[in-house]
């Protein structure tokens, strides 16, 4: 039991925290509003683009295959993974990174290569300093939109497939279901992964297909990239949102035993200064 100067100052300084973790989970559930928004907006772009190609690949229409951008080439794997780039957000970060190495141990043990491209400062300095020689950077403009840069870094794919340094590319995010409920999973973006049968008889192509088909993969790849980052930051402030929520409890509790302690160690004190000053009044 310490002194009550001492309970005085702890319970100080957790109070301190308990306001500085409450302001992280009214700021993370704002972004997570903001977040939420645009994937919602998003989802039904995505989906109608992926509806399109998938009636393109299983149509009957005369094209050539459009490059390497929906088959892919027997070249190393890009590895793309979403990550954090501020803690503080539970077990978001550790999730990714579970995936993103269960990924890399199956590349490994079959013996093939593989390149890692890491969003997000947390992933990048685990993955690092495990697999230094396995990642490829891209420079990130704070100032422009992740829309921007989900078309910057699909131009960079493009070239890397082209020159041969890749054949494959898949991506490593969460899946938002619920603030309370986030998925982490990781799925192929290239080559492109169409259903066995799709039946849209009434759909008409215009311009014709083999125009129409390399553009549309490529908006897709941009979509795809572009709706993980959103969903993936909304996974993120929702985990945050959460992490400080049960910080802010945990230190509300905290605080309680400790103003409990602190009134039991004062009415120690004050009995015993009142046993002394009786026992001094009957000595007299």
């Amino acid at each position: 039991m310490g002194s009550l100067k001492e309970l005085r100052q702890r319970i100080k300084s957790i109070k301190s925290t308990q306001k500085i973790t409450a302001a992280m989970k009214m700021v993370a559930a704002a972004k997570l509003r903001k977040s939420q928004e645009k994937v919602a907006l998003t989802k039904p772009y995505v989906e109608k683009i992926y509806q399109m190609i998938s009636h393109l690949v299983s149509g009957d229409f005369e094209m050539e295959v459009p490059s390497l951008l929906e088959t892919g080439r027997d070249g190393a794997e890009l590895i793309i993974v979403m990550s954090s780039e501020k803690g503080l957000c539970g077990s978001y970060n550790s999730l990714i990174l579970k995936e993103a190495r269960q990924f890399i141990k199956r590349k490994t043990e079959k013996g093939e290569l593989f390149y890692l491209l890491v969003m997000g400062r947390r992933g990048l300095d685990s993955l690092k300093k495990e697999h230094p020689e396995n990642i490829l950077t891209i420079e990130k403009d704070e100032s422009k939109s992740n829309y921007a840069f989900a078309q910057s870094l699909t131009n960079q794919i493009i070239k890397w497939l082209e020159v041969g340094k890749i054949g494959k590319v898949s991506i490593v995010g969460s899946v938002f279901k619920s603030i309370l409920v986030q998925e982490t999973q990781s799925r192929t973006l290239i080559p492109f992964q169409s259903p066995e049968k799709n039946h849209s008889p009434y759909i008409i192509i215009e311009p014709e297909a083999e125009i129409l088909f390399p553009e549309l993969l490529e908006k897709n790849l941009i979509m795809e990239i572009y709706s993980t980052m959103i969903e993936s930051v909304a996974c993120e402030q929702a985990a945050r949102m959460t992490a400080m929520d049960n910080a802010t409890r945990n230190a509300r509790e905290m605080i309680q035993k400790l103003q409990l302690v602190y009134n039991q160690t004062r009415q120690a004190h004050i009995t015993n200064e009142l046993i002394e000053i009786i026992s001094g009044a009957q000595a007299l």
